[in-house]
Formats: structure tokens, C-alpha cells, sequence
């Protein structure tokens, strides 16, 4: 007999019987009134010929950060013809505020994220990946100078849009402007600068938390199932309960503090436009 089974032996001699127990199954009724969480959870599902993965963490995040500057998805050639700039740049940008009455942070909430790709299910080509959450609440601000995708503002109580420019097109690729769906994008009277929009509320339109808030890249046009369909390159999309009405072309949301103490880089109480 071995050193390590005479170990084994001996440490089972020493276990009384009160303290063993046997591995009995549980029943139907047991079973539905046990409860567990798995920290990591991971599904699959085929739609036509993509393959979509997802990576969940069971997890609640609280948080304010900062980033100074953030430029995604440049430099490509695609069907609308946009080879070189930017799909999404932003100065600034914060997930979460300080408030400044109290001077207790305000974090953004997110639960449960997620990593999700997906894959033609007959070349095995990477088609796209996405970061989302299955709830997500918050304040999200920045300097917007480029944005691809979708920002869910209503203008003057209407459904709005991205538009290249003023008096430009509607676009969800490397928009400037914001306005209402059915206007024609006029500085000042339906459509404003993105760069007046420095803080937007991430929520449902009733303005509980929302399943929809994520970011994706992907190499062409791709519908995840959830949300609206994306376009190649990078697309962020935010849902919101923020209306602003435009009165001039100064009209937007101003910015509130996302650090303690004023360091003239503009992060603390810029005034609304």
C-alpha cells in the first residue's frame, strides 16, 4: 500500500459517521424550489446561414469613467462610398456624472453583459462582434463630433434622426447632426449639431432600463436580433428617454460633472448651449 493510500485511509478512519452523508436525487418538487446562478453562461443559436455565440456575465457593474478621446472604424471602403475618416469620434466621454449638490457619484448601471459574434455558418468567416448588456441605465456624455449608428432622442416630441450635415441626408454612418425624422434638417428648427448634445439619458423611452444599448462592429450589414440592423464598420446604438426642443441652433443638453474638482478640460457643469 502506498504512502498517499494509507494517507487516505487514515483521514477516512477519522470522520465519525454522524458526520458522513450519501448523495441522494432530488425530486421534481426540490428541483423547482432550488435556485442557482451561474457566474458565466454561454448560448448559440443559428439564423439562416449566421452563426451567433454569446458570452454572458453574470454580473451587476456600477461605474463612472472617463475617457479623454475615443475614435472607432476609420479608414475602409464600403457601399456608401465613406473610404477615409471615422466611423465614431468623441472627446470627453463618460459613462455615469457627480453630483455636484451632493457630491456623490451617479454611477452608470449596467447587469449581466455580454460578448456576441457571429459567423457565416458556411465559410466560418468572422461576419461581427458586439459588447451589450441585458439592462443598462444611465447618463452617457461626450463632445460628438462623428456618430455611426443610432441615438434614440425624440426632437420636439418627435421620432428623430442622423443626418450628415445640416440640410444634409439621413444617415446612420458618420452623422454630424441630429433632427426630426420627417424634417428636412434645418440649423436651429428641427436639426442641431450633435455636438450641442453633451449628455444623454441611456434608457427605454418610459425611462426604465433597456436590453437595447450596445456597440458592434462588423464587416457588412448584420440584424442581431435585437435592436436595429447594423451597417458595416462600427455602430453604437443608444436607446433614451432625453427630448430637447430647438428653439435656435444653440438648443441641446449640457453636461454635468464627471470629476470632483475643475481642471479647465471640460468636464465640470459645462453650461447647456
Amino acid at each position: 500500500m502506498t504512502a498517499f493510500t494509507i494517507c487516505l485511509v487514515a483521514a477516512g478512519l477519522t470522520i465519525s459517521q454522524s458526520a458522513t452523508a450519501q448523495l441522494q436525487p432530488l425530486d421534481d418538487t426540490q428541483m423547482a424550489q432550488t435556485v442557482g446562478q451561474a457566474f458565466i453562461e454561454m448560448d448559440s443559436r443559428l439564423d439562416g446561414n449566421t452563426q451567433f455565440s454569446r458570452i454572458t456575465f453574470g454580473q451587476n457593474v456600477k461605474l463612472q469613467a472617463n475617457i479623454d478621446s475615443l475614435t472607432l472604424g476609420g479608414n475602409y471602403d464600403n457601399a456608401l462610398g465613406l473610404g477615409v475618416g471615422t466611423d465614431f469620434n468623441a472627446s470627453n466621454l463618460s459613462l455615469g456624472y457627480i453630483d455636484t449638490a451632493t457630491g456623490e457619484i451617479v454611477p452608470f448601471e449596467f447587469t449581466n453583459p455580454y460578448f456576441e459574434w457571429a459567423v457565416n455558418d458556411i465559410t466560418n468567416d468572422m461576419m461581427g462582434f458586439r459588447i451589450g448588456f441585458e439592462d443598462a441605465q444611465g447618463v452617457l456624455q461626450g463632445n460628438f463630433n462623428r456618430f455611426s449608428g443610432n441615438i434614440g432622442l425624440t426632437i420636439n416630441g418627435n421620432p428623430s434622426s442622423l443626418f450628415t450635415a445640416a440640410g444634409g441626408n439621413l444617415t446612420d454612418n458618420r452623422a454630424t447632426y441630429i433632427g426630426e425624422s420627417s424634417g428636412s434638417c434645418t440649423d436651429g428648427v428641427d436639426c442641431i449639431s450633435l455636438g450641442n448634445i453633451q449628455s444623454i439619458s441611456v434608457a427605454d423611452p418610459d425611462g426604465t432600463s433597456t436590453s437595447d444599448f450596445f456597440l458592434s462592429f462588423q464587416t457588412s450589414a448584420l440584424d442581431w436580433g435585437q435592436g436595429p440592423v447594423t451597417n458595416k464598420g462600427f455602430f453604437m446604438n443608444v436607446p433614451s428617454d432625453t427630448n430637447v426642443d430647438i428653439t435656435d441652433a444653440n438648443s441641446g443638453t449640457g453636461r454635468l460633472a464627471t470629476e470632483f474638482i475643475d481642471r479647465g478640460v471640460g468636464r465640470w457643469n459645462v453650461p447647456a448651449p
